[in-house]
């Protein structure tokens, strides 16, 4: 038993090469996004989340997960978490690159990517490790048509996903489910309500939102 008052399925941990001098900065991470699927994504678990449930429909690494070894500094404040939609804004050998690099790490062109900093998630609780990677779960929203009614590929019946930035200070869908930091308290609604989880502080930093930052 953890502070979320059950059993969280083998939590993955960063590989402990990743902290060693001299080694690749980043690491594929399958593992991570076999643990988001059978636990966020899994109807049967305890913390399954309706609201990623269009995400269920991919496999990895069509949306990629990997760690780096470690964050880094934005606008003062320490990023350890990003997602981002894959798009390779070159040509040539720069975009060959670019390309050659992702089928090094995944064998094929992820469309989306999520970045952990593995130092952060080796030191981190397991509530603030599951709000951490729920937050850029919501980044990667089923996107709407114009009518705002949620759109799906016509070839393949899979949702079609966007990046998505978050409702004031976090995403509504984390404080509902672990409480809010002191840093949203613009979150009043969500945060009177006692949290379906537990609380989690979230004071960390995600690389898509300073992306959107005025």
């Amino acid at each position: 038993m953890n502070e979320l008052g059950f059993v969280i399925q083998q939590r993955p941990y960063p590989p402990e090469w990743i902290f060693a001098l001299d080694t690749p900065n980043f690491a594929p991470a399958p593992e991570l996004w076999r643990w988001i699927k059978s636990v966020f994504l899994n109807p049967e678990h305890k913390l399954f989340n309706e609201d990623h449930f269009h995400l269920g429909a991919f496999r990895y690494p069509q949306i990629a997960v990997m760690w780096a070894k470690g964050g880094f500094k934005k606008q003062g404040r320490y990023v350890v978490g990003q997602a981002e939609k894959i798009m390779i804004n070159a040509s040539g050998w720069k975009k060959e690159r670019q390309e050659e690099q992702f089928y090094q790490w995944f064998n094929e062109l992820p469309e989306y990517l999520i970045t952990i900093d593995a130092t952060y998630a080796n030191k981190a609780n397991d509530i603030d490790f599951c709000a951490l990677i729920e937050h850029e779960l919501y980044h990667i929203a089923h996107k709407k048509d114009k009518y705002g009614v949620p759109s799906y590929n016509r070839e393949t019946g899979k949702p079609n996903l966007a990046i998505q930035g978050h409702d004031v200070e976090e995403f509504t869908g984390v404080v509902r489910r672990y409480g809010a930091s002191q840093d949203v308290q613009e979150m009043v609604n969500a945060a009177n309500q006692r949290p379906q989880v537990s609380k989690a502080d979230i004071h960390h930093a995600c690389g898509i939102c300073y992306l959107r930052v005025v």
